[in-house]
């Protein structure tokens, strides 16, 4: 199996006029947009990792945390038509998802990588390059296959009473099975025919009833960039997007790596693999000193109403002003 590894330029910036020069610096192809994530420190390999897979038992009740949110919430996702727009809801609510956060907006992923340091450690910000003719929106077939992953449980441990075409782990292999199979036969209709295929078909049916059986196996083992609606203040207020990670084609307990880590060098590269596919092309690693503080940000008016703009927030902010 053939990889592609590229080294992720790293540097550190001291102060916000240094920041935003380093953002302006930063080249890349023309036929791509560039989009921030901010981390308070420095999660290595686990820095692209979505939530729902730092746990264990959350990738193995992730079916029940769908529907046990919507269940007690049913009336914050009234606005949801797809399994997406719910996940981003979820999300938003700090829920364990398939989800990671991206903003457009500079300055919030720097917010965001200062506001909850708790050491002196480097936040980071990932400044990235992503395939403009990768970007999805919120109603992509490859989205619902994706999000609707998470209606279906992993595998008969998390599971026992589900019939065992129908947990993901079940899926990857039919799904890999077509892939490899593809001399033989289009790994489309390949995969389609297997019963494994028709459970995850009933679920996206739920939110596009004239879904047909076109499942692309490849989807199955990728990462999507995806636009959402902004339908709540937040997402609206900083700009965001996400990655949406479907399985690991390896092992279906771990996520779709993104970003390798180096101990002995101490390096970070950008991850391709023949198995799965993603729409990073290039990213910029940016150590964000402890210099940088939140006080800095709120001169630029850059403050937490400015980053949640939810009534809640903006009311307990204003108690402190």
């Amino acid at each position: 199996m053939s990889n592609i590894i590229q080294e992720i330029n790293e540097i550190q910036v001291h102060s916000i006029p240094e920041f935003v020069e380093k953002i302006l610096d930063f080249e890349h192809e023309e036929d791509c947009t560039v989009y921030f994530r901010g981390e308070d420190k420095d999660y290595k390999d686990t820095a692209f990792q979505p939530s729902i897979y730092r746990n264990t038992k959350h990738l193995e009740n992730e079916y029940r945390i769908y529907r046990e949110m919507q269940r007690f919430n049913d009336h914050e996702f009234i606005e949801d038509k797809s399994a997406f727009d719910k996940l981003s809801r979820m999300q938003h609510y700090l829920a364990p998802t398939r989800l990671i956060d991206f903003s457009e907006d500079a300055l919030t992923a720097l917010y965001f990588a200062v506001e909850t340091r708790k050491t002196c450690d480097d936040a980071i910000v990932y400044v990235t390059a992503v395939a403009n003719d990768k970007i999805k929106y919120y109603d992509s077939d490859a989205v619902s296959v994706i999000s609707n992953l998470a209606k279906l449980p992993l595998n008969d441990k998390s599971e026992k009473y589900y019939k065992s075409e129908k947990f993901k782990q079940a899926i990857a292999e039919s799904a890999k099975k077509s892939l490899k199979n593809s001399h033989r036969c289009d790994p489309v209709k390949c995969f389609n025919t297997e019963k494994s295929a028709g459970f995850l078909l009933h679920e996206i049916k739920e939110e596009k009833g004239y879904f047909s059986h076109i499942i692309d196996p490849q989807h199955i083992f990728s990462v999507q960039f995806v636009k959402p609606k902004l339908t709540n203040t937040r997402i609206y207020g900083q700009k965001g997007a996400f990655l949406l990670f479907g399985l690991n084609c390896e092992n279906v307990n771990k996520h779709i790596p993104i970003i390798q880590y180096d101990e002995k060098t101490k390096t970070s590269t950008l991850f391709n693999d023949d198995c799965y596919s993603h729409p990073i092309i290039k990213i910029m690693k940016v150590r964000v000193s402890c210099l940088i503080t939140l006080d800095h940000l709120k001169k630029m008016g850059v403050t937490k109403p400015y980053i949640y703009t939810g009534m809640d927030k903006v009311s307990e902010h204003l108690k402190t002003v």
